[in-house]
């Protein structure tokens, strides 16, 4: 695809409690540096040679869009769009939408979107980007609603899967997108390993800008109603009254939902590109380099007769940790986590009674 024809949008809202205590409401995981680069900044990297800077939108939480430009300083500071409040990704992603036709002045009809979430990594990424030009071709050409399916490793269960039906084309790698389930128990999750159809969703999302807007409006009329209200009014003294009064009418729905699982042109585009959603604080741990004991570290921190721990140390003192095994243990100003990684799910309960705690105590 040709450069001006492809935009992209990079989803970078969210609390990230899942990386409690590293990852705060102050600083989302997507903005936590690892080895110098922010993991926005690393989805940024990643597209930079498919999708130019002014290109590129990158829709983030109120009051973080300094945030996103401080980590970004090469993004155009109108590209960044703060949403008035979180309403999950079908209002994030239309509203790029419609801020794409107004603004970047894109036309819907010859403009594809690339959705990215900030905070993925992807190790194969000539390959990815390979896949996105694909898939926004079989976007363009046959205005298909298309995802990238990757190709799964283990019957995870903390994915969603999507069941890939017939090719859409002979000797193309899209097809037709059979159905969408949430995150299946182990049993179901083993039994679409074995079937060699199933892939997860990665939550990134290639298609045209009209389409997108069409399957809004009509599985989500209420949305876009609200967002041609958001649309007229961009650019005017009236723009931030009315994205506020709109989104707080917007129910919280995902995409997947709202628009995908109900579609009847949508396509899955398999991918083997050593993804990972950087859920857990085991999974984050792909980030740093391990020493040959298999201690993944970042910062002052000492391991003796340890191994394969992950420690992350934010502190001005050293974090010592001896004799141990199988461990995360994160130091930070906000708090001090020691667990046992296969507790990893546990961390964002903890997360949100710290939240809690922290509230009352201010009050």
């Amino acid at each position: 695809m040709k450069n001006k024809a492809i935009y992209a949008v990079i989803m970078a809202g969210g609390r990230g409690r899942r990386l409690w205590p590293l990852s705060t409401p102050d600083r989302p995981k997507q903005f936590i540096e690892v080895n110098g680069r922010s993991l926005l900044a690393r989805t940024f990297d990643r597209i930079a040679p498919l999708i130019p800077p002014e290109n590129v939108l990158v829709v983030t939480n109120k009051d973080k869009g300094g945030l996103v430009e401080e980590k970004l300083p090469e993004l155009p500071s109108e590209n960044v769009l703060e949403e008035p409040m979180g309403k999950n990704t079908a209002p994030c992603i239309g509203l790029s939408a419609v801020y794409s036709r107004k603004v970047l002045d894109l036309d819907g009809e010859s403009s594809v979107m690339v959705v990215l979430p900030a905070d993925h990594l992807v190790g194969k990424e000539e390959k990815f980007r390979e896949l996105l030009s694909r898939a926004g071709e079989v976007a363009l050409d046959r205005k298909q609603l298309v995802t990238l399916g990757i190709e799964p490793t283990f019957p995870a269960t903390g994915y969603g899967y999507i069941k890939a039906g017939e090719r859409l084309e002979s000797g193309g790698l899209a097809r037709k997108a059979a159905n969408f389930t949430e995150k299946p128990d182990l049993d179901t999750a083993k039994e679409f390993l074995a079937a060699g159809n199933y892939y997860w969703n990665s939550g990134t999302f290639i298609w045209r800008t009209d389409q997108l807007l069409e399957g809004l409006k009509k599985y989500m009329p209420g949305l876009y109603g609200g967002l041609e209200e958001i649309e007229a009014a961009l650019g005017t003294a009236a723009e931030e009254k009315v994205l506020k009064e709109e989104y707080s009418g917007f129910s919280g729905t995902s995409i997947d939902y709202g628009l995908m699982e109900k579609a009847d042109n949508r396509a899955v585009i398999p991918a083997a590109v050593d993804w990972s959603d950087l859920g857990d604080w085991p999974s984050f741990e792909k980030l740093i380099e391990s020493d040959p004991e298999g201690n993944s570290c970042q910062g002052d921190v000492i391991c003796d007769k340890s191994e394969d721990n992950i420690v992350f140390n934010e502190v001005d003192k050293p974090t010592v940790v001896l004799g141990l095994s199988d461990l995360v243990v994160v130091n930070t100003s906000e708090a001090l986590l020691v667990m046992e990684k296969d507790r990893a799910q546990e961390v964002k309960r903890l997360a949100k009674e710290f939240e809690r705690r922290e509230k009352e105590n201010d009050s």
